[in-house]
């Protein structure tokens, strides 16, 4: 039996620790098997760290910089990261505690670049004549540099945990990676280890709080070392005595006075902020924010670094847009990896857009800028993809490169990148399988919607800090029709959820249709407590939905269709390219009939099923029912659409987009329309609602459209309003100039409607 799903450990751990059996499923599923395992995980303390004389190099490390400590000077080279600041910064401040000399030099990404660089070392050694050399999140392949210190004289100790090259630094050198047995932990991770040797487990906790922040921003597992760290350091953190650069960070970004501080608030507040001066200007202002403790200073640090966050949002944003524009001439049906140029881009955002472009394409990413006359690249991989393995794979035509399994840095000259495209492209066809490119909705757990309360809510945070290596439990629910309502004049929608809990969609409000309709759905959400006015609630955060059979109304799939008659504005272009479609990627087939639907999916094994919207950017073959006119398709190589599609629809298609379009007519589809009402009756009855609301307005959504005359009166249902709309607007009743809706005064027929003809057809 898989031990994931074991009901007797299962009951037998729920037993043992006094908690509920989804909790302790939860725990099985996560590997843990036993009580002592359990209530370490649980409630994970600081004796639980690895002692730190397990790892290699630390007694060196220790009699170094205890005999530098005493008339020398210790030069701590950090990193322009949030982790690289954070393990520079405990240094520092657990060394001037003690009065001994030490100094911190943190490269810029334009001056120095990324690592122990020779410029930078000479910079560094210029400005502070240091007797040791400590590196921290950066040295692990910095053969030459570290050389050149010892030959004027310096002592070196290297501290890293990236992944370590053939070739090594003739040192001391503090790694787990150079041992198997050894917990992965980030470059803070190793520096508060070296702390714990240093002075011993007490006087390092004084600095748990930066190494929390660390361990998290650097997307470490959170399980083991870097678990009791993280949750310990949380526990300071929300401390009344919090550090004072800390607390003034949490108060600019946002976060509320009086609540706790969560995984998810380094994550998403603290981290962002701190690495944004790295990015854009000198990470100087985020170690001076962990290190000094004037409230006036730290606060206008702390606004700086909120302003320089915003920029680095908006530059982020528009370096995501254009590597989507990019990607459009890109030939993602064929390969697996993504790897583009912008000349515009700035070095400090490419990383965060590398990670977004992967997670929306499910490819590693590699973008690049220029310096000088080589290129440097961030990587951000996917789930199952060791993006190192692939640039060593690949290390001929790169100049050098280092990092981990989910991210890493490279270099290499203008004229490789194509061969180091090829390269990373083949070994990755090789070595893994196309389905890990092809999203699939999982979940730890199914339960029933009744069953989330503010109880299970406040037991799973017992499972906190979630994270890498750690996710938040993912629950499924198998349901029929939801209520979900638009919020506001935005893309977001919410729903009651079970007799406790509210769901919010983010950014789905194309899925509405299919949220509302009694198909029956699994539907996949994390959990989290909400504070309102000091009420709590339950919210349930929608991550997805699957149709467990896709069988929608007749009314639904004739308004689908029906719509592809209205005159469509002139479509904003999208250019592609038509390089055709493999086992896995490149072809969309659109169906207007379940029958076709159905059988298309028959005909090609391995294609996956949607209906109204494919869900995503990633082109993986597809069958489409019924697509919206919203959905987006501009990643496909080649398009299909069967069921006699409407002429006006395929000039949108090929207008729109620079895919191969191709239309399989066989004469007029017939399709039953339901409940819709058509009759002359209910089309004069919309006609007179629109025209009272929204004649000479801007032409909002169907959706709000619905909304407002419903407000007003209007009894049909959805379909039969937005499927009256859609005859108006197609035979000129309803017209739409510059986005203002008009109304004709010439006399229209409904004859010549081609919706009609389809619906007198049935």
């Amino acid at each position: 039996m898989d031990k994931k799903a074991d009901p007797i450990l299962i009951d037998k751990l729920s037993a043992e620790l006094g908690i509920g059996k989804l909790t302790a499923r939860l725990l099985v599923s996560r590997g843990i098997s036993d009580k002592a395992g359990a209530e370490a995980f649980l409630y994970p303390k600081t004796s639980d760290l690895t002692p730190p004389y397990n790892f290699g190099g630390i007694p060196e490390a220790v009699e170094l910089i205890n005999k530098h400590s005493d008339g020398g000077r210790i030069l701590i080279f950090g990193d322009y990261d949030c982790d690289g600041i954070g393990a520079a910064a405990m240094l520092n401040l657990a060394f001037r505690e003690r009065g001994v000399d030490s100094e911190v030099y943190i490269p810029t990404r334009v001056e120095d670049g990324y690592g122990l660089s020779m410029g930078a070392l000479e910079r560094a050694f210029d400005r502070y004549r240091p007797t040791l050399l400590l590196t921290v999140d950066c040295g692990i392949g910095s053969v030459e540099e570290i050389a050149y210190a010892r030959s004027l004289g310096i002592d070196t100790v290297v501290t890293d945990h990236h992944e370590p090259p053939d070739i090594l630094p003739d040192t001391v050198l503090i790694d787990p990676k150079l041992d198997d047995s050894l917990p992965e932990l980030c470059g803070a991770g190793v520096a508060y280890t070296l702390l714990r040797a240093l002075y011993g487990d007490e006087a390092a906790s004084e600095y748990l709080d930066i190494a929390a922040v660390s361990t998290i921003a650097d997307l470490v597992p959170l399980v083991g070392d870097n678990r009791v760290i993280a949750a310990n350091g949380l526990k300071r953190l929300r401390s009344h005595d919090r550090r004072a650069g800390l607390k003034a960070l949490l108060n600019v970004s946002g976060h509320r006075e009086g609540s706790p501080v969560t995984a998810s608030d380094v994550a998403f507040r603290l981290a962002p902020r701190l690495n944004a001066s790295g990015r854009l200007s000198s990470a100087y202002k985020s170690f001076r924010l962990l290190t000094e403790d004037d409230p006036q200073a730290l606060y206008a640090i702390a606004r700086e670094l909120e302003e320089e966050n915003r920029r680095r949002q908006e530059l982020c944003n528009a370096t995501i847009a254009e590597a989507r524009k990019m990607l459009l001439d890109y030939d993602l049906a064929h390969r697996r990896i993504i790897v583009l140029y912008g000349e515009t881009w700035e070095a400090g955002v490419v990383g965060i857009a590398a990670a977004k472009i992967a997670e929306d394409f499910g490819r590693p990413t590699v973008l690049f800028v220029k310096k000088d006359d080589v290129y440097k690249g961030s990587c951000r991989s996917v789930r199952g993809v060791n993006i190192h393995d692939v640039l060593s794979a690949a290390g001929s035509a790169l100049i050098q490169y280092g990092g981990h399994a989910m991210a890493a840095g490279l270099s290499l000259y203008p004229e490789d990148m194509d061969r180091f495209t090829s390269v990373a492209d083949a070994y990755i066809k090789a070595t893994y399988p196309d389905s890990l490119f092809v999203p699939e909705h999982t979940a730890d757990a199914d339960i029933d919607p009744n069953d989330v309360t503010e109880e299970l809510v406040n037991e799973l945070e017992l499972l906190e800090p979630c994270g890498m290596g750690n996710p938040r439990p993912v629950f499924r629910s198998t349901v029929g029709a939801l209520p979900f309502e638009r919020i506001k004049n935005l893309k977001h929608i919410k729903s009651r959820f079970g007799s406790n809990a509210e769901m919010v969609a983010f950014n789905e409000l194309k899925s509405l249709d299919i949220l509302r309709s009694g198909m029956e759905k699994k539907i996949y959400y994390t959990l989290e407590k909400e504070v309102f006015r000091s009420k709590e609630y339950v919210r349930a955060l929608f991550k997805g939905v699957e149709l467990k059979r896709i069988a929608p109304s007749a009314e639904m799939v004739f308004a689908a269709y029906a719509e592809k008659f209205v005159p469509a504005p002139e479509p904003e272009r999208a250019d592609g390219n038509d390089s055709g479609y493999d086992s896995s990627f490149g072809r969309l087939l659109i169906a207007f009939s379940p029958d076709t639907f159905f059988r298309l999916l028959e005909e090609n094994p391995g294609y996956k099923g949607f209906l109204i919207d494919t869900g995503g950017y990633d082109p993986y073959n597809a069958v489409l029912l019924s697509p919206s006119m919203n959905a987006y398709f501009g990643y496909y190589s080649v398009i299909e659409v069967y069921d006699s599609p409407p002429e006006n629809y395929i000039r949108y298609l090929k207008k729109r987009y620079g895919a191969e379009v191709i239309a399989h007519t066989s004469g007029r589809l017939k399709l039953p329309t339901g409940r819709i009402d058509l009759g002359r009756d209910a089309l004069a009855k919309v006609f007179n609602y629109v025209k009272t609301f929204f004649d000479g307005k801007q032409i909002p959504s169907d959706e709000d459209i619905y909304y407002t005359v419903c407000m007003h009166g209007y009894d049909g249902d959805y379909y039969s309003f937005v499927t009256a709309w859609y005859v108006l607007r197609e035979i000129g009743v309803i017209n739409s100039v510059s986005g203002i809706m008009t109304l004709s005064k010439d006399k229209k027929s409904l004859g010549s409607s081609e919706i009609l003809k389809t619906a007198g057809g049935n």
